[in-house]
């Protein structure tokens, strides 16, 4: 279970104030949540807008990808070049 910091209220119209939360993480207004419910508990998920273009740079194979490759430039095993002529050279040997 986790840490109890307080209590909301249900007001008119549906809406509850979240304010407090601010003392215990980073919020700012416009922030956005995505909402789940589980075993009867509403768990807040705090979310971030990407641009549709973007999309693909987040999915699961992707940041695989990304991590792999700074697993390699951490390890030393990557190569640099000062122009398109070394490149070719080096895929040729």
């Amino acid at each position: 279970m986790g840490k109890i910091i307080g209590n909301i209220m249900v007001q008119k119209r549906g809406i509850i104030s979240l304010g407090f939360l601010k003392e215990h993480m980073p919020l700012s207004d416009g922030d956005i949540f995505q909402v789940q419910i589980e075993d009867n508990k509403v768990i807040l998920i705090p979310m971030k807008i990407i641009p549709a273009e973007q999309v693909w740079f987040w999915t699961k194979e992707w940041q695989e990808g990304e991590k792999e490759a700074e697993e390699d430039i951490n390890a030393g095993r990557v190569k640099s070049f000062n122009n398109a002529d070394e490149l070719v050279k080096d895929l040729d040997q």
